[in-house]
């Protein structure tokens, strides 16, 4: 059956966009597995209101520009990278911690992906996660032949 030209049908590109999110939630957990669990994770706390989800994380001297921040799936991917700041004398005691940055945080299912916002000021990234009132993750019944 010969192909027509132009655009592909419809589930072409949703399952294309389907394997992009896996792929990318596989390459995530593989820089995980590579790092210690509390190794460059930045704090985090959340609450949740009446309106929705709030996460907060501590990222003191980052630029705007050096912080990624994605939805894939239901997972919330947090990742920054903050360079060494040089120094003209000799370290004596080095706390701060400096490199790349990753947290991955599994969201609710009645978040709606499309509505989260963030804002970054005085060191702290606020993600607000609003809710639909309506779980959101689908659930299909298959029927077995």
């Amino acid at each position: 059956m010969p192909r027509s030209p132009g655009r592909k049908p419809y589930h072409y590109e949703m399952f294309n966009q389907q394997i992009g999110e896996i792929r990318s939630l596989l390459h995530i957990l593989e820089m995980r597995d590579g790092l210690d669990e509390a190794a460059n994770r930045p704090l985090l706390d959340i609450y949740e209101t009446g309106e929705g989800v709030i996460l907060e994380f501590d990222l003191p001297g980052f630029k705007l520009e050096d912080i990624s921040l994605k939805v894939c799936g239901l997972m919330l991917m947090l990742d920054a990278y903050k360079p060494r700041e040089a120094t003209d004398g000799g370290l004596i005691c080095m706390e701060r911690h400096f490199g790349r940055f990753h947290h991955a945080v599994h969201i609710p299912g009645n978040v709606d992906p499309c509505s989260i916002t963030a804002e970054y000021r005085r060191g702290v990234l606020r993600v607000v996660c609003p809710k639909t009132g309506e779980l959101q993750v689908p659930i299909k019944e298959i029927t077995i032949e």
